[in-house]
């Protein structure tokens, strides 16, 4: 039910060592038409990572108020512009996943961290392994319907809740699930509506469910993405 960052993460990784110098890092960054890479130690762990704001902060020393956090930050990038080598320059510790890690939780590290890929290393060693991107995790949204019903029918209804799945119709339309069927109370419904909503591929769950104490059916809100 929940897609590893292992299904559709690319295994094909640009990275610098820490000595790397500016003009490697600035040469790779154009050559491979990336935004940020990886900063990896003799032992190939991920150590770090540089952006291209990471670079800029050379070339431009931009005046802000005067408060802490502004001093503070002048202070960094005054650090990163004398800055020649990646473990210099690199912003650090680095945000990272692991393959295992769910696409539902990468995407909200992505969010959190405001950034737009994540290095994925080894939950043993912190070698790095691969990398994963928004464009990624968005394909999780484009799971066949068929798949997306039968892991709501059989793995979720069946398998975890133990109920019946000859009771219930799902229907699914790009992933918007409609969800039918009877269950014993309104708080049965509620709870197997949300279990719904956090099956992979699944944007938006209307809840047609009926049960003794509900007059009539609701929609849920759009599923956190």
């Amino acid at each position: 039910m929940s897609v590893p960052v292992a299904d559709v993460m690319s295994e094909r990784v640009v990275a610098v060592r820490e000595n790397a110098e500016f003009g490697e890092i600035v040469a790779a960054l154009r050559r491979f038409h990336v935004a940020s890479l990886p900063v990896i130690d003799a032992d190939d762990r991920v150590i770090g990572l540089i952006s291209e704001d990471d670079l800029l902060a050379k070339e431009a020393d931009q005046p802000r108020p005067g408060g802490l956090l502004d001093r503070f930050r002048r202070r960094t990038g005054r650090s990163k512009a004398a800055g020649t080598t990646a473990s210099e320059l690199m912003s650090s510790p680095a945000v990272t996943v692991t393959r295992s890690t769910t696409a539902r939780e990468a995407a909200r590290t992505m969010f959190r961290h405001r950034v737009h890929q994540l290095p994925v290393v080894d939950a043993v060693s912190g070698r790095l392994t691969g990398m994963v991107t928004r464009s990624d995790l968005l394909t999780v949204y484009e799971r066949p319907a068929e798949d997306i019903q039968r892991d709501v029918l059989y793995d979720l209804i069946e398998d975890v809740f133990g109920m019946d799945s000859r009771r219930f119709t799902v229907s699914v339309d790009h992933g918007t699930v409609t969800l039918r069927g009877d269950v014993r109370d309104r708080r049965a419904a509620g709870v197997l509506t949300d279990a719904v909503r956090h099956v992979e591929g699944v944007v938006t769950v209307i809840d047609q469910l009926t049960c003794p104490d509900r007059d009539r059916p609701s929609a849920m809100p759009p599923a956190d993405q």
